[in-house]
C-alpha cells in the first residue's frame, strides 16, 4: 500500500475513533491511540510507521506544543513557577528510583540499564496531556498551567539526564556523543538564554515586521518560521525540539498577531498533523511482544502510573495545592508518549538496550499513555473550574 493511502487511512481512523470515543464519554486522544494499535502492525497491519509518516508525526508534536505555547499565559506560568518545578522534580525523581529498582530487583539487569529505564519513564508526554486539557477546557486553569510548566521542566530534566547518561554509557563508542557533560549542559543553558531573550525583546518586533510584508498570511508564515527556527536551535543545543516550539509559541503569544496565528495553527494542526502523530504512537505497539513479557509489562505499567501520579502529586501538595488539585496534576503527568519513545529509540541506537527490551518499554509507554487521560477524565468530575472561568476572572479583575 502506498504512503498516501496509509495517510488517508490514518486520518479516517483518527476522525472515526475520536468521534466514537467522545460519543461514549472518553477522551478523543485515547480513541486515536487505540486506533493506531488497531490499524498498525500490532493488529490489522494496514499502516506501518514509515519514515515519512514519522516525520509528519514529529511535525504534529511540534505544532501541538506550539499551540500550547500560544495558549499559555506567561503571567500564569511565572505565577506557578515554584509548583511547576516541584511537580517536575518529584515527578521525575520517583519514576527514576522506582524503575531503577524494577530493573535491578525484578529484571536483574545491570546498573547502567536500570538507570536508563528510570530516565525513559522520568519523561512525560507533554503533547498528549495538552491535548486532553484542551479537549476538556482546562489548559488555562491553575492546574493546567502547573502541568504545562511542569512538563517543560520535566523535559529539561529528562533530556539533561539523558545527555549525561549517554556521555558516560557510550564513552569511547562510535555511537556516543562527542562532547563532554559540561559542554552539553552549557549549550542547554545558552539555548534558554536565547529563548528568554526572544520572548522578552525580539518576538514582538519580528512579528510586526512579518505583518507589514505585502504577502498573503505573512504573519502566519512568519510564526511558522519562528517555530521551526527555535525547534532547530533546541536540537542544536542538545534539547528536545518540542521545548523550542513551545518557547516560540509563548513568545508569539505576547504579540498582537497571536489570535490570528492561533486560529490558523489550530486548523492546520488538528486537521492533519496532530491526528497523524496520535495514530503513529499506537503504530509502535507490537502485540506479539505482549505475551513474551506479559508479567513484566503488567508490573511496569502499574509502576509507571503510580510513580508519576504519586511523585508529581506530592510535588503539588507540598507547594499548597489541595488533594484534588494534586491528584489532577499527578494524573496529568502520567502519559509518557512521544518523548519516552524517542529516548527508548536513542537507547537502542546507542546500543544501551536491545530490540526486545525496546519492545517491552514501548508497550508500557503506550499503556501508561492511555491510562493517563482516563484518570484525568475521572478526576475532572471533582473539579469544575474550566478555561471559561479563568477568562471571566481575568476580565473581572481587569475591570
Amino acid at each position: 500500500m502506498s504512503e498516501l493511502s496509509m495517510i488517508a487511512i490514518i486520518l479516517l481512523s483518527a476522525l472515526l475513533s475520536g468521534a466514537l470515543f467522545r460519543k461514549i464519554g472518553l477522551p478523543a486522544v485515547v480513541g486515536q491511540l487505540v486506533a493506531g494499535v488497531v490499524i498498525g502492525p500490532g493488529m490489522l497491519n494496514l499502516v506501518k510507521p514509515t519514515d515519512h509518516i514519522e516525520f509528519l508525526a514529529e511535525i504534529g508534536v511540534m505544532t501541538l506544543m506550539f499551540i500550547a505555547g500560544l495558549e499559555s499565559d506567561l503571567r500564569l506560568l511565572k505565577k506557578y513557577f515554584i509548583p511547576a518545578v516541584s511537580v517536575a522534580f518529584f515527578g521525575a525523581l520517583l519514576p527514576i528510583l522506582t524503575f531503577f529498582w524494577f530493573g535491578r530487583g525484578i529484571l536483574n539487569e545491570s546498573v547502567q540499564l536500570a538507570i536508563f529505564f528510570g530516565i525513559v519513564f522520568a519523561a512525560m508526554s507533554t503533547s498528549i496531556t495538552v491535548d486532553v486539557l484542551k479537549e476538556y477546557r482546562r489548559l488555562k486553569t491553575k492546574n493546567g498551567q502547573t502541568i504545562l510548566g511542569a512538563a517543560i521542566f520535566d523535559d529539561v530534566f529528562a533530556i539533561s539526564l539523558l545527555s549525561i547518561f549517554l556521555v558516560i554509557a557510550t564513552k569511547g563508542s562510535a555511537n556516543g556523543p562527542t562532547q563532554s557533560i559540561g559542554v552539553t549542559l552549557l549549550l542547554q543553558l545558552v539555548f534558554f538564554i536565547i529563548a528568554f531573550s526572544l520572548i522578552r525583546w525580539i518576538a514582538t518586533p519580528v512579528m510586526n515586521f512579518f505583518e507589514k510584508l505585502d504577502f498573503p498570511f505573512s504573519d502566519i508564515l512568519g510564526a511558522f518560521i519562528m517555530l521551526f527556527t527555535l525547534a532547530g536551535l533546541a536540537e542544536l543545543f542538545g534539547l528536545s525540539a518540542i521545548i523550542g516550539t513551545f518557547m516560540s509559541g509563548v513568545a508569539i503569544a505576547e504579540s498582537d498577531a497571536a489570535p490570528r496565528v492561533e486560529k490558523a495553527s489550530n486548523v492546520v494542526s488538528y486537521t492533519f498533523f496532530i491526528p497523524i502523530f496520535l495514530i503513529s504512537v499506537g503504530l509502535h505497539v507490537h502485540l506479539d511482544k505482549v505475551m513474551d513479557f506479559l508479567p513484566m509489562i503488567i508490573i511496569g505499567t502499574i509502576l509507571a502510573v503510580i510513580s508519576k501520579f504519586v511523585g508529581s502529586g506530592f510535588g503539588a501538595k507540598i507547594t499548597g495545592y489541595s488533594w484534588t488539585e494534586s491528584a489532577i496534576i499527578g494524573a496529568g503527568t502520567v502519559p509518557r508518549g512521544e518523548f519516552s519513545i524517542v529516548i527508548a529509540q536513542m537507547g537502542l541506537a546507542a546500543g544501551v538496550i536491545n530490540s526486545d527490551q525496546q519492545g517491552m518499554l514501548l508497550i508500557i509507554i503506550i499503556l501508561a499513555t492511555i491510562i493517563g487521560p482516563l484518570l484525568l477524565r475521572y478526576l475532572f468530575k471533582y473539579d469544575n473550574v474550566t478555561d471559561d472561568d479563568v477568562v471571566e476572572t481575568a476580565i473581572t479583575s481587569e475591570s
